[in-house]
């Protein structure tokens, strides 16, 4: 047991990292490969699954060669992606399309089509809405749209899906997946649901065999260890949806419990054994740990990416500054101090988040980012910390639509490259009035996956044991109450201010659209 090795691999929006355990779960090595979003025309994008091969190819071998390990040693693989990307297949695991992520917007018609006819099929099946953040409708515009591609699918999957393909020859997808990215799954009985398939106009003999998450999928083929280089017959499993994975990574698997997972964009999930309960402001997910247990989420769309966008724009003196210290520290770091010395509130300055829209508790793709309090006594600080802000309030409305449900939440476990941010947890807290923590995890989904793949190998007993075991908190942020009090009134603002703009967010867009701003 001692020299077993697992391997965690997840698929991101930009890159692919491959992150290699020991049995007591810690790293050992990892290596991360970067892939292009393919932009065919304004509101469209696209990935050439191809490229999240050779990323994982090159990936495992590179973090194989850092490692120094035996191949042999290496006892399972598991496996986790972005979603809401449907990947078409042929009989050979060729891709007949490209990958069309939740981020591409031209299956609107699609959605409407739903929301007219099969919404409330759709909610009794799937405790989910239509929208352009669900695969259904992009498999429905090809077939609208390139009904020569839709004749060659033989099956579909997820970018998981498809790199368990490449492993195993299986097309395959997991609950949690299928459970809310994917119309067409029954909840109720875990299975496609044929009227639900024919109601919107595909085919069920395309949709994969379905699996429980903590299910061994098959084993790693010769032709794939070949390209590899290490031993077939590894054991393969999928952690689904990122998200999905990271919440096991970080030790939440109970009900009650609340993930924040933060990158580019943000994930506000709440864990839920109660099966009565849902929203059709909130993704509906079952958890790895079995359908019994559901992540109700809701989704951001520029959280960490809103920092960066400033950091790239307007924080030249940091990005010369952490030069100048030879990046011993990074802009980022100088950024959080300016933040940390300014006074709760930004000067009364509001950050509007919504720099791709805004996807929570309506998806409104017109929506726009907004710095609104702005007055001649503003500094940069101000402004940076304002965003730390209104990012939170963002994370804040989320977690509302969890309590109007009746769901308590007395702690938030945060994860991701934003949660380094001390003062950025601390404004979380005091925002939400709820206690944050962070845990020791550097990579949250591949370790879900690897501890997914470790509890399907027999290394470890199930998820209670590994949670008390190998997840270290980190750091524990308590709420300010009186910066709470603050903050609420200033939330109050912040959701008067995109109520009030609704209608200008259209008009904007179409005179956007007009002269091509």
């Amino acid at each position: 047991m001692k020299k077993s090795i697992l391997v965690g691999i997840d698929l991101g929006s930009s890159n692919v990292k491959t992150v290699l355990f020991d049995c007591e779960l810690r790293e050992i090595a990892s290596a991360k490969e970067e892939y292009n979003t393919i932009i065919p025309k304004p509101g469209w994008s696209e990935y050439d699954p191809s490229e999240w091969w050779k990323g994982v190819i090159k990936t495992f071998k590179v973090a194989l060669e850092k490692s120094g390990i035996e191949p042999r040693n290496i006892v399972g693989i598991g496996v986790s992606s972005l979603g809401c990307c449907p990947v078409p297949m042929d009989k050979t695991g060729n891709t007949v399309y490209n990958g069309i992520p939740w981020s591409d917007h031209r299956a609107q018609h699609e959605v409407d089509y739903l929301k007219k006819y099969c919404a409330e099929l759709i909610y009794k099946k799937c405790k989910n809405v239509p929208t352009t953040l669900n695969s259904a409708p992009h498999l429905m515009w090809i077939k609208n749209n390139e009904k020569e591609v839709y004749k060659k699918i033989f099956k579909y999957t997820e970018p998981s899906g498809f790199i368990v393909q490449k492993f195993t020859g299986d097309f395959t997808m997991d609950y949690s997946f299928a459970s809310s990215e994917d119309f067409g799954f029954d909840i109720n009985i875990l299975n496609w649901s044929e009227e639900l398939i024919n109601a919107m106009g595909l085919d069920i003999n395309i949709f994969p065999k379905l699996h429980h998450n903590m299910d061994c999928i098959g084993e790693l083929s010769e032709k794939s260890s070949k390209e590899l280089n290490i031993l077939p017959g590894i054991k393969i499993f999928a952690g689904g949806i990122d998200i999905t994975a990271s919440t096991v990574g970080v030790g939440v698997i109970n009900s009650g419990q609340g993930h924040y997972s933060m990158g580019s964009g943000a994930n506000m999930m709440v864990m839920t054994d109660n099966q009565e309960i849902s929203s059709p402001n909130l993704l509906s997910i079952f958890h790895a740990k079995g359908p019994e247990l559901r992540m109700l989420d809701g989704v951001q769309g520029s959280i960490g990416y809103s920092v960066r966008w400033f950091r790239d724009n307007f924080s030249g003196l940091e990005n010369i500054s952490s030069k100048l210290l030879s990046n011993s520290v990074n802009s980022f770091e100088l950024m959080d101090l300016e933040a940390s010395k300014t006074k709760p509130g930004a000067g009364g300055i509001i950050y509007i988040p919504y720099l791709f829209g805004k996807f929570h508790p309506v998806l409104n793709p017109n929506a726009r980012g907004i710095f609104f309090g702005l007055n001649s006594l503003t500094t940069r600080s101000q402004i940076f910390r304002a965003m730390l802000e209104g990012c939170s309030f963002d994370m804040y409305q989320n977690l509302n639509s969890c309590k109007k449900l009746g769901l308590k939440v007395k702690e938030i476990i945060v994860s991701g490259g934003p949660a380094i941010s001390s003062p950025w947890c601390q404004i979380m807290a005091d925002v939400s009035n709820t206690k944050i923590i962070t845990v020791k995890v550097s990579e949250a989904s591949p370790l879900g996956n690897a501890i997914i793949a470790g509890i399907g190998c027999g290394l470890f007993k199930d998820l209670d044991e590994v949670r008390n075991k190998f997840i270290i908190e980190d750091k524990i942020y308590e709420p300010n109450h009186k910066n709470h009090e603050l903050y609420h009134e200033l939330f109050g603002i912040y959701e008067q201010i995109y109520q009030k703009l609704l209608t200008t967010f259209d008009s904007l867009e179409v005179i956007s659209k007009k002269f091509s701003l």
